[in-house]
């Protein structure tokens, strides 16, 4: 019978001398004993060998130099379902093929009666004859390298290190949340360069489960104040995966995509400037690339009982917002939403190349097809008036930034210096905190200022109020981002030469991107802007009268 002594690590790279096993058998009056062993990658047997045991009876089977056969360094990558050069990567892509594959060993042995006999091939399971049948088990492998210790008895292997899970410890940690790199971590670049960090995602094995759920790139000038942060999330429409969504979590996905699945084990990420141009703020001499993970919701996934006893429940709360949902296939795309306003499921059917905007309650836009959807922000509704308390942290690196809609359901922009604080009465679920280290503090309703009592007077009843002037608004400020040059190169959706503008449009307008939108570059309102522009990392297109999704930044046009 076959006793497996030593196995691989779950996770462990092709080019390394720890990809061995190490088992055992009763070798007593048994002559031209070998061991044998078949190796699947992927589920198919790509290899049938055989070894001699060593002077203690063990065989010691390295399996790397036929596994890493089948591993792959290719240049190009999945930009979601668009294959793209991996030096190009934005904000994230995944291997084209087979850097990750998944690989199993079956052990069994052989051997004779007598000195001169023939050789029976046993399955290493009792006295059992046939192939190889015990299981070594399941494992992944990847193109890479990593140190190992130099006496071959004492091999040490450890990738936690690499697994982007827990708290890093220090400033610059050195021994967890690392990229899959020895590059140093703080490093020059020229301006005119492409570069990727690979890191490790979604489950390794069964239980090891690596969680990079966003990156955040921040742009500092030559004094080491931050310009700008920008945050993108690691799901399938910014090219990484397999979160389809911001509201998912990776201990759900399972269901989806099998732990045992290779195709999301390693991913890319874009860090050079020439990955970066579209987001790079001008005056930028040094900026950050780091990952992060928020855990939230459940591990286990909700299973519904046969028959669920009805309970009364409360109305379900419903936060507004505008998606843009656009349709960049060449057939026929269906996607679904909640109505902000009826809390009724809503189908609709896009073309091919069509794109629309809705109001709908946040995260209830679905779909099977590979839309693109992107959130434009609150889009009002049903607005819950509440008082905010918003202070920007004494330990803040920077100014703070936040976005929320007021009462009126008009979208405002706050900045706050560090140590300083503000309030303001604003839509439920309508504040955002785009940069900096703030602490946001809900209070009570707003509620509306009680009338004064009118001072009396000699007269037997007071006088009445004089009338309150009503407020006029002639027009509403926006500053764009229009692109000055092409927006398509090389097929992927970028915004090159962008130059910071200041537009105009009616009172009546809550969100440039909606269709109809007309948009003018004079407070006059009457010389239309037509041109390309950035918004919540798409381009849209104005003719003055109308505005179109072209594409969203890093995906095909």
């Amino acid at each position: 019978m076959i006793n497996i002594l030593h196995t691989p690590q779950n996770f462990q790279p092709a080019f390394s001398d720890g990809l061995f096993y190490t088992i055992s058998a009763d070798t007593t009056d048994k002559y031209k004993f070998r061991y044998v062993y078949n190796i699947y990658v992927d589920d198919n047997l790509i290899f049938e060998g055989k070894a001699t045991p060593n002077s203690y009876d063990r065989g010691v089977i390295d399996v790397s130099r036929v596994v890493n056969t089948y591993t792959e360094n290719n240049p190009i990558s999945w930009w979601n379902t668009t294959p793209i050069y991996q030096h190009q990567t934005f904000p994230f892509s995944r291997p084209y093929q087979d850097a990750v594959v998944k690989y199993q060993v079956y052990f069994g042995y052989e051997y004779s009666d007598s000195p001169l006999g023939s050789v029976t091939g046993f399955t290493g399971v009792g006295d059992g004859l046939g192939a190889p049948a015990v299981d070594g088990g399941v494992y992944k492998t990847y193109y890479g390298t990593y140190g190992v210790n130099g006496r071959a008895t004492q091999e040490n292997f450890n990738f936690s290190p690499f697994v982007l899970s827990g708290t890093p410890t220090g400033t610059y940690p050195t021994t967890s949340g690392l990229y899959l790199t020895n590059s140093p971590r703080i490093r020059n670049i020229q301006e005119s360069e492409y570069y990727t960090l690979g890191f490790s995602n979604y489950y390794l094995d069964a239980s090891t489960l690596s969680e990079p759920y966003y990156v955040e790139y921040t742009f500092y000038d030559d004094t080491g104040s931050v310009l700008s942060a920008v945050t993108l999330d690691n799901i399938t429409t910014n090219g990484g995966g397999p979160r389809t969504d911001c509201n998912d979590v990776y201990q759900s996905i399972y269901l989806e995509v099998n732990t045992g699945n290779t195709d999301y084990n390693i991913m890319y990420v874009g860090a050079g400037p020439k990955n970066l141009e579209d987001i790079m703020p001008a005056g930028t001499v040094q900026y950050t690339v780091q990952l992060f993970g928020e855990f939230t919701g459940t591990t286990t996934p909700v299973i519904p009982t046969p028959t669920p006893t009805p309970t009364p429940t409360s109305t379900p709360q419903c936060i507004c917002e505008n998606y843009t949902v656009g349709n960049p296939l060449e057939q026929s795309a269906v996607f679904t939403y909640t109505d902000c306003n009826t809390l009724t499921t809503t189908t609709v059917v896009l073309s091919p190349g069509q794109s629309t905007t809705v109001c709908a309650c946040s995260g209830s836009v679905q779909s099977e097809s590979l839309i693109q959807i992107v959130d434009g922000g609150y889009c009002g509704g049903n607005c819950v008036c509440w008082s905010y308390s918003v202070e920007c942290d004494a330990l803040s690196e920077s100014q703070c930034r936040i976005d929320y809609v007021d009462c009126d359901e008009n979208p405002q922009t706050l900045i706050l210096n560090v140590g300083t604080s503000q309030s303001f009465c604003g839509c439920e679920g309508g504040v955002t905190v785009v940069y900096g280290q703030t602490t946001v503090t809900e209070g009570p309703a707003c509620g509306v200022a009680a009338t004064p009592t009118p001072t009396p007077s000699s007269t037997l009843s007071p006088a009445p109020p004089p009338p309150t002037p009503t407020p006029s608004c002639a027009y509403k400020e926006w500053t764009i981002f229009e692109c000055v040059t092409g927006i398509c190169d090389g097929g992927i959706c970028t915004c090159q030469g962008q130059s910071e503008t200041t537009v105009y449009t009616d009172c009546s307008v809550t969100n440039l991107i909606n269709p109809g939108t007309a948009i003018y570059t004079s407070t006059l309102l009457t010389s239309p802007f037509v041109g390309d522009f950035v918004q919540s990392g798409c381009i849209y297109s104005s003719t003055g009268s109308d505005v179109t999704l072209v594409c969203c930044i890093g995906g095909p046009c």
